[in-house]
């Protein structure tokens, strides 16, 4: 384990939370809240100025499940597929993103 406390861990880190505020909600199945969707904007905002990168098929493909859960005319058991496959993607984020910073400091994948 090799912690190093600079900004930009520290600011990973806190996408990190986010995105695990962002799963607690999923995971309750409030479906119509906001938050995966602020996640992926952090996210996406942080990849795109850092060096530290998400596998973007993992990112992107996470952003079309999250908006895909928006829908509010969706059936209970599409629903809760959908509701797994992006659970599932911000719970490999979170992952990574931990991995980079207690890590080597490269993606897992």
């Amino acid at each position: 384990m090799d912690f190093q406390g600079t900004p930009l861990n520290m600011t990973e880190l806190l996408v990190a939370v986010l995105a695990m505020v962002a799963t607690f909600m999923t995971l309750r199945k409030k479906y119509d809240s906001n938050l995966p969707l602020l996640f992926y904007f952090v996210a996406l905002v942080f990849t795109n100025l850092t060096d530290r990168e998400v596998n973007p098929y993992l990112l992107y493909s996470g952003l079309a499940f999250a908006l895909l859960l928006r829908f509010e005319f969706m059936n209970q058991g599409f629903a809760k597929v959908i509701g797994f496959f992006a659970t599932s993607s911000m719970c490999l984020i979170i992952y990574v993103m931990v991995h980079e910073v207690f890590g080597d400091g490269s993606s897992p994948f």
